[in-house]
């Protein structure tokens, strides 16, 4: 593009500062940051504003696709500007490489075509093409943070090359809408990685293991149905996990662990599918044959409360119905540095035995809170025996100073339950009851087939 100039061959920026050209005077290091907080294709329009401008997008400190709400990205549009930046950039190193353009439009390319297995392609193809930017973010660009959330018609399959590229840089990785589905999400290869996202996503893997891990966040995800996604990260120091559907994933242990939420959603496969009035039963099964309840072997030790034995807060909350939690109760493990802990109905399911055993295994508990999320639904569980004889006389931790009940109202739950914390030792004076509690809105999760994804 020829630039603009007034008399004199001046350029028009520089003449109408009465001859002094102020953007190109700026020191380089704050035309770099500049230029770096912007959007990639905004910091590429930028080279128009002064001469120094030109080729300074070129060596940024990041890369950043962002959404945009004039001419928003089609598969074809997006992928025709990273190949062609990232192609310009070269080698130039960036700290920062983000692809976050949210939802993807209709392409004018597939038109002719608006069939499934067109859109199916054009997934497959964007899914490789952003791997390789990953690749390329890892390998080329030296990238300290790389997020990536593109969502289409259908998920984005990303490949297992992406993740197993060597960077000594990588601290932070978030990954949204995405099937990742390869045996293994192993970052050895990636020793300065501390914090991992994973949200709305199919993680359809064996294993996700790090040795540097200290913060794992994995939110609203399906998960395999036939196995279970062993989670090997020794040195997790926060940790939040929800499972939209599939088997709940292996924890092994986590000896750092400071604050922990785990969230057991609908559909889930750790669930019982015998019948009852319609739904799901939120009875334990009785048959041995039974294959929701064990069709898978767990072997000698709990599927999540051994790993998560070590926290000092942690909220458990899941569908009344699925069996992990109270499975893992059989166990007997205990959690000696637990000071803070959140549960909701699930607890109070087989005459509130998970409730009794968190009193019971918990001996420095300072704080509990108990929510009544599903008391005025469907799912709701019924009080079967007002009386409450406890199968071991003991005593709640001296540490227990408060407990919070939360509830949309008073109702006979309210009830047994207070009548079981006041036979094992809690003084009613610290007992707190919030009423008109709003639960959690879970209707807006990802189901397994929602919106035809993979």
């Amino acid at each position: 593009m020829t630039e603009r100039r007034e008399e004199g061959g001046m350029p028009a920026d520089a003449a109408a500062t009465g001859g002094e050209d102020r953007l190109s005077a700026l020191p380089e290091e704050l035309l770099q940051l500049v230029l770096s907080s912007l959007p990639s294709d905004d910091a590429v329009r930028a080279s128009v504003l002064a001469r120094r401008w030109r080729h300074l997008w070129q060596s940024t400190r990041a890369v950043r696709v962002a959404q945009r709400a004039a001419r928003p990205w089609t598969a074809r549009t997006l992928r025709g500007f990273v190949d062609h930046l990232l192609l310009l950039r070269g080698g130039a190193p960036a700290d920062e490489f983000e692809i976050s353009c949210g939802e993807l439009y209709g392409d004018d390319y597939y038109d002719d075509e608006v069939s499934d297995r067109a859109r199916a392609r054009r997934a497959w193809d964007l899914g490789c093409a952003v791997s390789l930017w990953i690749r390329h973010a890892t390998s080329f660009c030296q990238a300290r943070v790389i997020k990536v959330s593109v969502r289409d018609v259908h998920r984005l399959r990303l490949k297992d090359v992406s993740f197993v590229s060597q960077s000594q840089h990588l601290t932070r990785l978030e990954i949204a809408d995405a099937t990742i589905k390869f045996p293994s999400l192993d970052f050895s290869r990636c020793p300065a990685l501390e914090d991992l996202k994973m949200s709305s996503c199919h993680v359809y893997v064996d294993t996700v293991s790090s040795q540097s891990l200290s913060r794992l966040s994995i939110t609203d995800c399906n998960f395999h149905e036939q196995i279970r996604t062993r989670i090997s990260t020794p040195c997790i120091v926060s940790l939040q996990l929800s499972v939209s559907s599939g088997r709940a994933p292996f924890i092994e242990n986590m000896p750092l662990l400071k604050a922990a939420d785990v969230r057991i959603q609908d559909w889930c496969a750790d669930m019982c599918r015998r019948k009852l009035g319609g739904y799901y039963s939120n009875r334990d099964c009785d048959l041995d044959g039974c294959y929701d309840c064990h069709g898978i072997n767990d072997g000698s030790r709990s599927v999540l409360f051994e790993g998560l034995s070590g926290a000092t807060d942690l909220e458990l909350t899941c569908d009344p119905r699925a069996f992990i939690f109270r499975m893992d109760c059989t166990f007997c493990t205990k959690f000696g540095n637990l000071k803070t802990l959140l549960l909701n109905d699930w607890c109070m399911a087989t005459d509130f035995g998970a409730l009794v055993y968190f009193l019971r295994y918990s001996p420095i508990l300072e704080k509990l809170t108990i929510q009544l999320e599903y008391c005025e639904k469907e799912l709701a569980l019924v009080v079967t025996d007002e009386n409450y004889n406890p199968i071991e006389n003991f005593l709640v931790s001296e540490q227990l100073k408060v407990v919070e009940i939360k509830c949309c109202k008073q109702n006979d739950l309210l009830a047994k339950i207070l009548m079981i914390l006041k036979t094992h030792g809690v003084p009613p004076e610290q007992i707190s009851i919030q009423q008109n509690f709003c639960p959690p809105d879970t209707s807006g999760y990802d189901t397994p087939d929602s919106d035809g994804y993979w």
